[in-house]
C-alpha cells in the first residue's frame, strides 16, 4: 500500500499538469483540463444579468491565441488581449434570458515544460434567474 502511494506522490511530480481553465468570476465551479489538440468540455453557469469572466494560463502556460468559434445565441462573449501569459473570456447574457446558451472558442496553449498545443474549448453555460 505504501509503495502505491509513494509511486502517485513520484509520479506526479515527474508528469506536469495539462493546462487548466480557472474558475475566474464563477463562471465553473472547478478547474478543467484541457485536452490537448482535441475539444474541451466545459458546463458554466452564471445568474441572469450577471456577467462571468474566465482566465486562461494561470498554471504558466503562455495563451498565443484565443478567439471566438462559435458566438452564443442569448448572451455576448469578448475575450481580453494578452496580460503576461493571460488571456481572459467574459460571458454575459442578453437582458432577461434564463436557460442554457453555447459558446466556442479556440486556445492556443504553450506549456513551460511540454511542446504547444490547441484546444478547441465547448461551453454549454447555464443561465438561471
Amino acid at each position: 500500500m505504501r509503495i502505491g502511494i509513494v509511486l502517485a506522490a513520484l509520479a506526479a511530480t515527474l508528469v506536469p499538469p495539462v493546462p487548466s481553465i480557472s474558475a475566474d468570476g464563477k463562471c465553473f465551479d472547478h478547474w478543467i483540463p484541457a485536452v490537448p489538440n482535441g475539444t474541451t468540455y466545459a458546463e458554466g453557469h452564471t445568474r441572469a444579468g450577471q456577467p462571468c469572466q474566465a482566465a486562461f494560463g494561470l498554471l504558466g502556460a503562455n495563451i498565443e491565441e484565443l478567439r471566438i468559434v462559435v458566438r452564443p445565441l442569448h448572451g455576448v462573449l469578448g475575450t481580453s488581449a494578452k496580460e503576461g501569459n493571460r488571456r481572459y473570456f467574459a460571458y454575459a447574457p442578453s437582458a432577461g434570458f434564463v436557460g442554457l446558451d453555447r459558446f466556442e472558442l479556440y486556445i492556443q496553449f504553450v506549456p513551460p515544460v511540454r511542446p504547444s498545443f490547441t484546444t478547441r474549448f465547448k461551453v454549454e453555460m447555464n443561465v438561471t434567474p
